[in-house]
């Protein structure tokens, strides 16, 4: 991997390096964790040796089966109810074919190219060329080498196509990525350089030859979840954030309830046994060292209410949520969305791999197959990002309460409305908690189940839907609000740690201590009623960047 220098830019939620890399992309080892990486300004991508056979021999399947006299979707006929149409002959590498394919790969990407603004932001639209390249790369697009250039050049020189981030029903991104192989032609506009340009000056301010879809290109530039797949990996990124987060949160608001650590404590959770456990309540824990909650006090409650004692294992479920959710993004980006399939490697040893059928698939290679499939259906994908926001909407639910029993001065042992003792006559977080309800059915709201709605199309070809879309930008709300529903609490534990301190003398855990000293950057203490308006949003800020590893 080769090291660059480039000006350093803060992320809004993962910090970021000065030190750019060149990633090769293999189609195979890709994860979503490395493309998060790549995702950034600066970062360039390279092609394997082994991808770069493989993208010449997925390109060659479809156009020997051609050759055959097959007849090839997308290839030698056009799309959906236009299936039985011919738009090229055969010998589609040969004039006057290769001419029409170009041209009918050019109309379709005019056509397509429906979607809804605000456009995706860089970083997506940088992964979602990313994804498409390194599924090139594991050789099942059946695209050409020109098309992977086209695609290294932007990528390499941060050029983001702009893509509508609204208009897909979730089988394949039609409307939103076409706008991909617009840009790649010197027809739509991009993001250079921090400005909206055309993509045609662009090109020649870059000195790019000019690009022409042929053959399986245009298909598989247009018909493909690589958008849905971005949107889905940024969602993920930002919930993953928010969950490293969650355990010093939990932390800090045990200590400023003089809770209970009984909970979390490893034979506790070890009679539970359920996944993720053992890592979450070790996480809280952690946070905790050197704490006075590991010091015996006879007024702290047995039992504490189920919003802290079972804090550790709703992040568990949250935590094992969002590591599913992974390994499916994992797989997804080296394999394939695409119909038709090319497959140059196929196994062969099954028991119907010698029927007559299967074999009259073959395309000149024993193991080399062109054929229709359903890849684009992501009901696998969209059911897993549904129950992450589920779980994510728990992680809310009881933060949510956390806040309104720390209000609670029965609870507390502390002031109602954690008063200090500097505010005299004043009122505290009275009333805040309104606000708070007002998001936290917000976020409620955005969980219930959206991937089963759509219209059929294609005259009723093409009739199942996940959103998946839909799902990710959902999921995405879900996890903003989830900050905001944190910060609330935050602003509540924090004055609890700080009067727990200053009145009681009661020493607080190492890592709740820094993360209450890095908070009182943006938010001070409340030693007099204030606005709370400039505290709740300064703590999103806070709570963002933000990191506890």
């Amino acid at each position: 991997m080769k090291l660059k220098t480039i000006p350093l830019v803060i992320a809004a939620i993962l910090p970021m390096t000065s030190i750019a890399a060149t990633h090769t992309l293999d189609g195979t080892s890709l994860t979503v964790d490395k493309l998060w990486e790549i995702s950034k300004s600066g970062e360039d991508v390279n092609i394997s040796k082994e991808g770069w056979e493989r993208i010449r021999a997925s390109y060659k399947a479809p156009i020997d089966a051609a050759e055959d006299g097959r007849s090839i979707y997308g290839l030698t006929v056009n799309y959906g109810a236009l299936k039985d149409q011919r738009v090229a002959g055969a010998s589609v590498e040969n004039e006057p074919n290769r001419s029409e394919s170009i041209k009918f790969n050019e109309r379709q990407m005019r056509i397509q190219a429906a979607g809804m603004e605000p456009f995706l932001p860089e970083a997506e639209s940088k992964m979602a060329m990313v994804i498409r390249l390194n599924q090139m790369a594991a050789g099942f697009t059946g695209m050409s080498v020109d098309a992977a250039n086209a695609y290294m050049e932007y990528i390499n020189n941060d050029v983001y196509p702009l893509i509508p981030s609204r208009g897909s029903e979730g089988a394949n991104d039609l409307s939103m990525v076409t706008h991909v192989g617009l840009a790649l032609m010197g027809e739509w506009d991009v993001m250079y350089q921090g400005k909206r340009r055309s993509s045609a000056e662009v090109r020649k301010e870059l000195g790019l030859k000019k690009y022409q879809p042929f053959g399986m290109d245009g298909i598989s530039i247009l018909s493909n979840s690589n958008v849905a797949e971005a949107q889905s990996i940024t969602a993920v990124k930002k919930v993953e954030h928010l969950l490293d987060l969650s355990s010093v949160i939990i932390a800090s608001s045990l200590e400023a309830l003089n809770g209970n650590v009984s909970p979390f404590l490893w034979h506790t959770v070890d009679t539970k046994g359920w996944p993720q456990g053992h890592e979450a309540a070790e996480s809280i824990l952690s946070h905790l060292k050197g704490s006075y909650l590991w010091s015996l006090d006879s007024k702290r409650n047995l039992q504490d209410p189920l919003s802290f004692r079972s804090s550790g294992q709703i992040l568990a479920a949250a935590k094992e949520e969002l590591r599913q959710a992974k390994e499916l993004l994992n797989t997804a980006i080296n394999h394939t969305t695409d119909n038709p399939i090319v497959h140059t490697n196929a196994r062969d040893d099954l028991w119907y791999s010698n029927s007559d059928y299967v074999d009259g698939l073959r395309v000149g290679g024993k193991n080399v197959f062109v054929n229709s499939g359903s890849n684009f259906d992501n009901t696998q994908l969209a059911v897993q990002l549904e129950s992450l926001s589920r779980a994510l909407a728990q992680v809310i639910h009881i933060s949510a309460w956390r806040t309104t029993q720390l209000d609670d001065g029965h609870r507390t042992k502390l002031t109602t409305y954690l008063i200090s003792k500097e505010n005299v006559g004043g009122d505290g977080f009275a009333n805040i908690a309104q606000s708070m309800s007002g998001l936290y059915a917000e976020a409620m709201s955005l969980t219930n189940s959206a991937a089963i709605y759509g219209v059929p199309t294609s005259v009723g070809i093409e009739e199942t839907f996940s959103n998946v879309n839909l799902i990710a930008n959902r999921l995405d709300k879900i996890a903003d609000i989830a900050y905001e529903i944190y910060s609330y609490e935050v602003l509540h534990t924090t004055q609890g740690m700080d009067i727990r301190t200053k009145e009681y003398s009661q020493k607080m855990g190492n890592g709740t201590s820094e993360f209450l000293h890095e908070y009182r950057k943006y938010v001070p203490f409340v030693s007099k009623d204030r606005i709370y308006t400039p505290d709740i949003n300064n703590g999103v800020k806070f709570l963002k960047t933000y990191s506890t590893r």
